[in-house]
């Protein structure tokens, strides 16, 4: 009968041995720490029997090793395993805290993370998308092709290779010491790790990965870089000059009497013109076209403006070669204007003014300039906030008896007039909006 084992001297005058497996292979070559031959087969002899083998080759002390360790391993190479077989491998490995994370193949977490990724923000084929809009949740085209990008340009380079499974929380926590993430605005840190955070918060809760990547995350402060706001003297310069494009001029005067977002503007139609005043109904976005305001609603109180902005809207309406009445056209029948044509020429005319530094300013900045020119006189910040639709939910609440008191609007009316048409501070009519306000904040309280 064939021995279990071979054994051989070496040049130093020790024997060593190498054990049959039971797979049919040979173990690495053992030392026995002895020069005769005898003592040398007992103690392999002792090995088999005993089931240790030393894991050293050149100690007689050597630290040894469950011969059932070895079969198990080459068992784990060879065994055919079942999915159950393969998952109660993984728990209990993660039990005895050998293991962190594992992710089969034949599980639903072994998706790629690229592929994941990119069909989770895609719009048209999202279950995420789905679910939102079958339970009623606003959820827009232009907010899924932004974190689309934002996926594509950060996320992607950094996780591609690896399933969902097996992204962690210190892969999402990792960005925030980039090099990227360091030359980034907080905010805009803040919304690239919600890019990764959302679709994993989802793949956490429908079963495509054990690894919660999601809370607990110490995000950046959300202190903002306070923003250049354009004064009155600026505002008036750029509105008496001669720019290259009259629509884009128009639709600049407009915001800077109004606060509207240039989503609200591009959405104007010849219906939305009153007498002298504007309503504001809808949004346009590039990629979901017409759409209602960021809010979700239109504005409580229509805009007052001077009859000769007025007429300067209505006559680029009457222009419009199309059947859609929007007021900003395009060559394009089913599209406005370009909102970025707004603020390509607002730079031009900055830069023929002399203004210093046109990179602080862009078409958003005449919201601020409408906000701060208010506040220079109305006193309750929330209501001009709610004014020009700058609404959460708990602020509408509050106001809604406010947007609704006919005498509030009318003076709130009056205040926007005497301060961007008239450009005459009407103290009495001032004092009165506050006043007015400070009741109503009562009669509330």
């Amino acid at each position: 009968m064939a021995k279990p084992y071979l054994i051989f001297k070496a040049h130093t005058g020790f024997y060593y041995a190498q054990i049959r497996l039971s797979d049919g292979t040979l173990s690495n070559n053992k030392s026995t720490g002895c020069k005769n031959r005898a003592e040398a087969e007992r103690k392999v002899m002792e090995w088999i029997v005993t089931g240790n083998i030393p894991v050293r080759v050149n100690s007689k002390d050597s630290k040894v090793q469950s011969i059932d360790k070895i079969r198990l391993f080459n068992d784990l190479r060879t065994a055919d395993f079942a999915t159950e077989d393969i998952e109660t491998i993984i728990k209990i490995l993660k039990e005895r805290n050998y293991l962190y994370s594992a992710v089969p193949k034949s599980s639903k977490g072994s998706i790629p993370i690229e592929d994941f990724l990119e069909n989770f923000w895609d719009f048209e084929k999202s279950p995420y998308v789905r679910e939102k809009l079958g339970k009623k949740q606003s959820i827009h085209r232009q907010y899924c092709a932004t974190l689309m990008s934002r996926t594509r340009l950060y996320w992607i380079p950094r996780l591609a290779g690896k399933c969902v499974g097996e992204i962690t929380r210190n892969d999402v926590e990792a960005f925030f010491s980039s090099d990227e993430a360091q030359k980034l605005a907080p905010k805009t840190v803040n919304s690239i790790i919600e890019t990764i955070t959302i679709p994993m918060k989802w793949a956490y809760y429908h079963d495509l990965t054990q690894n919660n990547c999601f809370d607990g995350i110490i995000k950046c402060s959300n202190q903002s870089k306070e923003r250049k706001v354009i004064d009155m003297e600026t505002a008036n310069r750029l509105m008496e000059l001669d720019w290259d494009n009259d629509e884009a001029k128009i639709a600049n005067e407009l915001a800077m009497h109004t606060g509207m977002r240039a989503g609200e503007i591009q959405a104007l139609t010849i219906d939305d013109l009153g007498d002298d005043e504007i309503y504001v109904r809808k949004s346009w976005s590039k990629y979901d076209g017409l759409k209602c305001c960021k809010n979700g609603e239109e504005r409580s109180v229509p805009i007052p403006i001077s009859h000769q902005l007025y007429l300067k809207l209505k006559m680029l309406a009457d222009f419009n070669p199309f059947d859609n009445g929007f007021i900003f056209y395009s060559t394009v029948k089913e599209k406005p204007m370009d909102s970025k044509q707004f603020n390509k020429y607002l730079k031009r005319a900055l830069k023929d003014i002399g203004y210093e530094n046109s990179k602080e300013i862009c078409f958003h900045s005449w919201r601020h300039f409408f906000c701060s020119r208010m506040l220079d006189y109305v006193k309750d910040k929330r209501y001009v906030m709610a004014l020009s639709g700058h609404k959460t939910e708990a602020m509408l609440n509050h106001y809604a008896a406010h947007l609704e008191d006919d005498k509030v609007v009318d003076l709130a009316r009056n205040v926007m007039k005497k301060i961007f048409i008239d450009q005459n501070e009407d103290e009495e009519t001032i004092n009165m909006l506050n006043s007015k306000l400070e009741e109503l904040d009562k009669e509330i309280a």
